[in-house]
This record gives C-alpha cells, sequence and structure tokens, in this order.
C-alpha cells in the first residue's frame, strides 16, 4: 500500500479547505434565503453545512497521534460523503446543483488517501447518490414520493459514472502525485546530505581551495583559505583574484592552467600579501571545475602555506653548513691539540733550566695554565663534535644521580648551599649511563656556578605520562642569578656563553646528547630567581643507537 507522505499536513490542509467551503456556502445560501431566492429550506442546508464545519474542527483541534491518522482519515472523507449526500438530498436530490461536492470530496480522496481511497469514496458517492434517487420510490415513508423518471435514470448513471471515472483519473494523478513527492522528497535528503558532505569535505581540507569563475572573479573560499590569507569568505567573493593574490601568477597562466588535464597541472611559487600586511610564500595549483555536462564552469585552485618548508628548507641549508663547518674545525682542533701538547712539554722542558724566581716563572704558569684550559677547549669541543655512539641500558636513574651529586661533594661548595633530592631509589629508563651522567654533571656544575654565593640546588626525577607516552623526567633546578631573555635562545649554541670564563660547550653537550636519546630539554629561568632545566626522554630504545 502507498504510503502518502506528510499525511498529517494534507489532512489540516483538506480540514481548512473544508472549513472555507462550508462558510462560503453557508453565507451564500443565508443571503439567498434573505432575498427570497432560495429553493429550498434553510435550516437543513445550515445544519449539513454546520455539521462539514464542525468536522473540520475536530482535526484542527484533536491532532490525532501518527498511528490513528490513516483511520481519522477514512473517518473524515465518508463523513464528508455523508454530508454531501444529505445537503444533496435536501436541495433537490436529482436536481440539486451541489452534486458537485461528491466530486470534491472524491478529489479530496485521491489527494490524501491515493487511488485507493479515491476508487473507495467514488463508489460509495454512486451508490449514496443512487440510492438517494431511488429511495424517493421505494422508501416514500422516509421522502417525498415522486416517480423517477427517464431523465433522472440517465442523470444517476452519468453521475454515478463520473463519480468512478473522477476516482480513477484523480486517483491515478493522486498516486502519481505521491510517488512523485516521495521521490523529490528522497532526491532532496540526498541532495542535501551531498551539499553537507561537500561542505564538510571543502572546510575540513587543510589546504587552502579558492574556486573562481572563468573572469577569475572568486566566488568560494574555505576556512583553511581564510587563514591563510586572512580575509574572510564574505570579503573575498564578488572580487578579482588580482585584488586578494596580487599578480604573483600571470592571469595567461591561469586560465592555460584550468585547460589543463591529469599530471601536466603545473604548480606555482608566489608571494602573497595577507590582509594584515605580513607577505607569506604559497604554493598553488589550478584546476578546472565542469559541470555535470562537462562544460568548463570555472577555475579551483588548491594552495599551501610554505612559510614553515621554506624555513625547514632554510634550516637545513643552514644545517649543512654548519655541519660541514663543524666537519673543519674539528679537522683543525684536532690538528692544533697535537702541536699544542708539544709546546706545553717544551715549556716544561725550559722551565727546568730556567732559574727559580723572577717574572719568566710567572710567565711560565701562565703559558701552561691557559695551555692546559686550550686543550680543555679543544677536548670538549671534539667531545661535542664527533660523538660517541650510544649504547642505551636499563638503568638506575636514582644511582647515576647519587653518583653526581657525590662527585659534586668532593669539590668546593659554596658554604649556604642546599641540596634537595627530588627522585625515588628506582627510576629505570634506556640510557647511556656514561653519556647521561656527563649531562646530568654539566648542567649542576652550571647551577653551581650561579649560586657563587650559596643557594639550593634542586635535583629530581618521575615518570610522567604525556599524550598517552611515558617518558623519563628529569629536572635540575637552582636559585642563582638566572638567565635574561635575550641570551635564553642562545644557550644551546657551542661557543655561546655569558660566563667570562665559559666555553659555551658544557650546554650544547647536553642539548646534543638528550637528542640523541630522542628527547628534548625545557628551560625556564626568571633573572634573580634561577633556572630549571628539565630533560624529557621516551621509556624506550633510543632511535640512534650504537
Amino acid at each position: 500500500m502507498l504510503e502518502v507522505p506528510n499525511l498529517s499536513a494534507a489532512l489540516r490542509g483538506l480540514s481548512w479547505a473544508r472549513l472555507l467551503a462550508a462558510g462560503l456556502l453557508l453565507g451564500i445560501g443565508a443571503l439567498l434565503s434573505l432575498w427570497g431566492d432560495l429553493l429550498h429550506p434553510f435550516l437543513p442546508f445550515a445544519l449539513c453545512l454546520t455539521g462539514a464545519g464542525m468536522a473540520a474542527g475536530v482535526f484542527l483541534l484533536v491532532r490525532p497521534a501518527g498511528g490513528n491518522l490513516r483511520r481519522f482519515a477514512w473517518l473524515q472523507l465518508i463523513l464528508d460523503t455523508v454530508l454531501a449526500t444529505a445537503t444533496v438530498a435536501i436541495t433537490g436530490g436529482p436536481r440539486s446543483v451541489f452534486t458537485f461536492l461528491y466530486v470534491l470530496v472524491v478529489t479530496a480522496a485521491c489527494v490524501v488517501l491515493a487511488r485507493p481511497g479515491g476508487l473507495v469514496i467514488g463508489a460509495l458517492s454512486s451508490l449514496l447518490y443512487t440510492g438517494l434517487v431511488l429511495s424517493r420510490t421505494a422508501f416514500p415513508l422516509l421522502l417525498e414520493p415522486t416517480e423517477t423518471t427517464a431523465l433522472e435514470v440517465m442523470t444517476i448513471f452519468l453521475n454515478t459514472a463520473a463519480f468512478l471515472v473522477v476516482g480513477i483519473l484523480a486517483g491515478s494523478l493522486g498516486e502519481r502525485y505521491h510517488v512523485t513527492h516521495r521521490a523529490l522528497e528522497d532526491q532532496s535528503k540526498d541532495l542535501s546530505d551531498l551539499q553537507a558532505f561537500k561542505d564538510l569535505m571543502f572546510e575540513s581540507l587543510g589546504s587552502g581551495l579558492v574556486g573562481m569563475d572563468l573572469e577569475r572573479s572568486i566566488t568560494a573560499l574555505n576556512r583553511a583559505a581564510e587563514e591563510i590569507t586572512g580575509y574572510q569568505a564574505a570579503e573575498a567573493v564578488g572580487h578579482r583574484w588580482e585584488s586578494i593574490f596580487g599578480d604573483g601568477i600571470p592571469s595567461d597562466d591561469i586560465d592555460l592552467a584550468a585547460r589543463v588535464e591529469g599530471w601536466q597541472v603545473r604548480r606555482y611559487e608566489m608571494r602573497l600579501r595577507r590582509k594584515d600586511g605580513r607577505e607569506v610564500p604559497l604554493g598553488i595549483s589550478f584546476w578546472p571545475l565542469r559541470s555535470g555536462r562537462g562544460e568548463l564552469a570555472g577555475i579551483i585552485g588548491v594552495f599551501q602555506d610554505l612559510s614553515s618548508i621554506k624555513q625547514m628548507e632554510e634550516r637545513m641549508r643552514q644545517a649543512d653548513r654548519l655541519a660541514t663547518i663543524g666537519r673543519l674545525a674539528a679537522n683543525i682542533a684536532h690538528e692544533i691539540r697535537n702541536p699544542l701538547a708539544s709546546l706545553s712539554g717544551a715549556i716544561e722542558v725550559l722551565t727546568r733550566e730556567l732559574p727559580r724566581g723572577g717574572a719568566h716563572e710567572r710567565l711560565v704558569e701562565i703559558v701552561l695554565r691557559e695551555s692546559d684550559r686550550l686543550n680543555q677547549i679543544i677536548k670538549d669541543f671534539l667531545e661535542y663534535a664527533r660523538p660517541a655512539p650510544l649504547h642505551p641500558l636499563p638503568v638506575n636513574v636514582g644511582e647515576v644521580l647519587d653518583e653526581v651529586l657525590l662527585l659534586l661533594n668532593h669539590r668546593i661548595l659554596p658554604p649556604e648551599l642546599k641540596v634537595v633530592r627530588e627522585y625515588e631509589a628506582t627510576v629505570t629508563a634506556p640510557v647511556d649511563p656514561q653519556q647521561f651522567r656527563q649531562a646530568i654533571w654539566n648542567l649542576c656544575i652550571n647551577a653551581l656556578e650561579a649560586m657563587p654565593e650559596g643557594g639550593e640546588l634542586r635535583l629530581g626525577a618521575g615518570i610522567v605520562t604525556q599524550r598517552k607516552v611515558r617518558k623519563l623526567e628529569v629536572w635540575v633546578a637552582d636559585t642563582g642569578s638566572g638567565i635574561d631573555r635575550e641570551s635564553l635562545p642562545h644557550i644551546f649554541e657551542p661557543f655561546f656563553s655569558t660566563k667570562p670564563e665559559g666555553s659555551g660547550i658544557g650546554l650544547a653537550l647536553v642539548h646534543r646528547v638528550i637528542q640523541d636519546h630522542g628527547g628534548d630539554v625545557e628551560v625556564r629561568s626568571e633573572p634573580g630567581v634561577g633556572t630549571t632545566f628539565t630533560l624529557r626522554l621516551p621509556l624506550a630504545e633510543s632511535a640512534r643507537g650504537a
């Protein structure tokens, strides 16, 4: 059985139409009655129309549940057929001018209940109308007895045939309407879903998308394009391509690119001046936008902000240059180290032949001390430039920290120094014990040098979870002089130091060791308050093993 879409709305429309028709006919009947031209009693006529109006108001007020709508529709239409029969009966029977009410009821049944409803109501109308005409002879006690003429018999057949034909034709049209309406609703839903999916895809892409017509006027911008250009879609739509993206790409190239298919599409690079005035590099490709019939309907540009890629390329070029310089410096340092050792040995031999005392002995001490210092700097640099391969082992981090603190106790420490241990005895992680110990040692030495008059040194370790990844976290904190904001970005650069006697290798070595372990270093410092170095290492085998 064909389900009528939105039966509630159809019934509501039918009720309003019934109410309007009853009111209109009642008004006309009242006027004809006042003028004396009404050919039938007004009171029964008014009662029938009032009954039709009340039946219309029932649905508008009651509003039955969805499961009862079909039954209620049958009840309404059968009641309409009965009221139409009563109206015809009291207004002249076969000679009544209101016979057309049957046609309206049958048509309404086709609209509300499709073909089955139209056929049933058409048959019921024919039956009631035939019975009404014949009942004047068969039941003279109920109606005024009259003879049924040949004309009335022909009228019966014509009207009943008309009711059935209307039921069949209107039913077919109604059924086709319902099928078409259902198909249209399904297509509308599919189209709405497709539109929502397209909008979601269009707005969710990480690349910028700009749509243009064949005149290169912008028709659409997605969210990524708004972020890259700085313009909102409402600001850009309707403007020419050049007014938003500039003239970095000739217009002829855009037109040509839109007509090239597949792998032949060319990628362009340009500089875009954003709305805020900042320039960003873009990589962009243009594709033809075609209609369903294959005709060229517009142009779509797909672009990305290349700022991070350009920065990465620059860092890689800089890293290559630094690597080349580093290899050269390491070779030079290695070559300097041997003559330096020879010079130190020769000076020591000459010292034995010189008399004791005098200025020359002081000069010799200065030369030997500076030679040792220069040799240590070269040694530290070679350790940084030519790192030993990692040998990660499961190590008790607490024991390593205890060893570092034990070594610190053999140095001359400030009298007011307070050491705080913030780690458990058993914290295990896969690290290279020698290089890890050296990194912690360098951080502790820096902390002591930042507190020449004493302070608090805090050394801690623990296991933390970040984004469902477990990591080893080690921190070294002091209450020393701190690091100023200008120097903070450079503290891990080799040979950068804020201390007069510093080589700038210690923190660079720490950073390199932690990076080799696959971790990172975080620094928080405030001048006059202190500095905290936090090392985070993954609890897994290092990516850069032996």
